[in-house]
């Protein structure tokens, strides 16, 4: 079944371990062959991702497995992002130079990707983390009310969103605005999940929750592309060019800002628990299709 919730799962605790164990199989899946490439590492880090999000829903029904569970999710997703990072630096000069023929251009290029080519640590191996997992998502048993538990994630993570928007236009650090992309992404899976809800209602907010998650990844990359390019020599990035690329990172990443604020001002617009109070009613309405 896709990541949402279904009318076939008899309580909120099946959903969870049947949405979690889905994830887990997907993922034991792609590293069965033993040789990861930059797709499969990408779609691992895309279910550690979605995994945490689920997690940080029932966070309330789950008090004394969900922060450590957390723990070993984010670790283990951190442990893959080496293995996309020069993908990324390629894919974001591509996006701010597209076309270029400048022979310092093309030279810098050509050195990305030569960097990406060199020899990287061997990814992880997470057989035993899964299979572990997998075996302990079987045991996952929420505690309390399934509409009060969704009702406090639902709540906490749009307040999560909401201050860390705030904290990014106040200060639109690179890192800031990360984080604030990192909660946006939390929204989004979890509206995923309330897409069978209200179809009609729930996918134009995950639609454009999707838009802004993506708006801020590219800003991350960028940012990290930037952050690359100034750790060169002038022997590898002239002066000129250095500044030129700088300047075009710079614009690039405020005309993101400009279009990131007032779509997540919509988004996150309303009180985070009258909000959750929303999504849940209308959880409830459809819910009593099982009647």
């Amino acid at each position: 079944m896709p990541y949402r919730f279904d009318l076939r799962d008899a309580s909120l605790s099946e959903a969870l371990r049947r949405i979690a164990g889905e994830e887990i199989a997907s993922m034991q899946a792609r590293i069965g062959a033993g040789s990861l490439e930059p797709g499969d590492v990408h779609g691992l880090r895309k279910s550690f991702k979605k995994l945490r999000a689920l997690l940080r829903l029932v966070r309330h029904g789950l008090p004394e497995i969900q922060p450590a569970e957390n723990v070993v999710l984010r670790d283990a997703a951190r442990s893959l992002s080496g293995q996309r990072d020069a993908a990324v630096r390629i894919a974001a000069l591509d996006r701010l130079m597209p076309g270029a023929s400048d022979p310092a251009l093309l030279a810098l290029r050509a050195h990305l990707v030569a960097e990406a080519a060199m020899p990287a640590p061997p990814p992880p191996d997470l057989r035993d983390l899964l299979a572990g997992l997998a075996l302990r998502i079987n045991e996952w048993e929420l505690q309390g009310q399934d509409r009060r538990i969704l009702a406090e994630g639902l709540s906490e993570t749009r307040s999560r969103a909401r201050r860390a928007m705030r904290a990014a236009r106040d200060n639109p650090d690179d890192e800031v605005l990360h984080d604030w992309r990192k909660r946006a992404k939390d929204h989004w899976y979890q509206a995923r999940l309330f897409l069978p809800v209200w179809p009609d209602v729930m996918r134009p907010i995950v639609t454009e929750a999707d838009r802004l998650g993506e708006a801020l990844g590219d800003h991350h990359d960028l940012a990290m592309l930037q952050a690359h390019l100034d750790a060169l020599p002038d022997s590898i990035l002239p002066a000129d060019t250095r500044t030129l690329l700088a300047d075009r990172s710079r614009e690039a990443r405020q005309a993101i800002e400009a279009t990131a604020f007032p779509l997540g001002a919509r988004l996150f617009a309303g009180d985070p628990e009258e909000m959750a109070d929303l999504w849940i009613k209308w959880w409830k309405i459809w819910l009593s299709q099982i009647g």
